[in-house]
């Protein structure tokens, strides 16, 4: 069998016109990255809810005893979220390179004196180059630390992508929390019971994985668990004040639940032991969780712990 060469010099050509194309990107990306590093302006900077803000010095006093709505969307980094010092309102440390990230943040003061708190970071050129300007040995600090007030009831929203996080909320006064990551790992710690028990946590990922430790100190009416495409390690330790409904999704991956002793579960089996163990007063019936699993590709296992 033969081919005609009239066939073969298209394709050729075309071969050939993708591979300087590739050489001339490549070159271009790798001197972009070249000449970003000469001009890093790595640095730290330090917001805190209304500074630099157009608000009314008076309204700001109701930060500090008014309830409130922080909404974090962090891309692109290192995170870190834990409890601050009281009266100290919402306050956000980073350390990160100005020409390639930015960091932002708005407060807004609601007429019925509630407020939201948003801050974003994220980066400010293309997955190519960041790679690029890592290979020719760029700055690579790209850090941020929240701290949240534990004498003021807040709702907390957080967004974490293509990073990993570690979240410590034990002691807050939390009354719904959602967290959402992708592209990365988090790492959710309730250490110690909240100032009361929180409504929701609603923790939900896809490419990635959570290790949530000692939720049952969040003692969450409604716990929601939904992984995609990764993994889930479930601690319910704690100290649990009340019963809870918990949903539990996966798709194309694997979630993990450890149950204490002093949990009962409806709804799902356990295992490795009893439904529940009676470990104080007799009398005072067990927290009970309701339970109910929806599983793709994927498992969901409960464990007495």
């Amino acid at each position: 069998m033969s081919f005609k060469s009239g066939c073969l010099k298209p394709a050729l050509f075309g071969c050939l016109g993708l591979t300087v194309l590739l050489v001339v990107v490549v070159g271009v990306t790798t001197l972009m990255a070249l000449n970003g590093v000469k001009h890093e302006q790595v640095a730290d900077a330090e917001l805190a809810a209304g500074q630099g803000e157009a608000v009314d010095p008076a309204q700001l006093a109701i930060l500090a005893s008014r309830p409130g709505r922080v909404e974090l969307d962090l891309s692109a980094g290192e995170f870190s979220i834990k409890p601050g010092e009281p009266g100290s309102g919402v306050l956000v440390k980073a350390r990160f390179d100005r020409t390639t990230h930015k960091l932002e943040d708005r407060l807004q003061v609601l007429p019925d004196s509630s407020w939201v708190y948003r801050v974003k970071y994220h980066s400010t050129i293309s997955g190519m180059q960041a790679l690029m300007r890592a290979i020719v040995g760029g700055n690579q600090e790209s850090k941020v630390e929240v701290f949240l007030p534990p004498d003021v009831p807040i709702d907390l929203v957080v967004d974490l992508h293509q990073g990993g996080g570690e979240m410590e909320l034990g002691g807050l006064w939390v009354r719904d929390a959602e967290l959402n990551y992708g592209q990365g790992g988090v790492q959710l710690s309730v250490s110690e019971p909240l100032r009361e028990p929180m409504n929701r946590l609603l923790i939900a990922g896809s490419m990635g994985g959570v290790d949530a430790k000692r939720l049952g100190n969040a003692s969450p009416r409604y716990l929601g668990i939904d992984c995609r495409m990764g993994g889930g390690d479930i601690d319910l330790r704690g100290e649990w004040l009340n019963g809870a409904d918990v949903g539990l999704k996966v798709r194309m991956g694997g979630i993990s639940v450890h149950v204490p002793a002093g949990l009962s579960v409806e709804g799902a089996a356990i295992q490795g032991g009893a439904e529940g163990v009676q470990t104080g007063d007799p009398e005072v019936p067990l927290p009970i969780l309701h339970v109910t699993i929806d599983q793709s590709m994927g498992e969901v296992e409960l464990v007495r712990r």
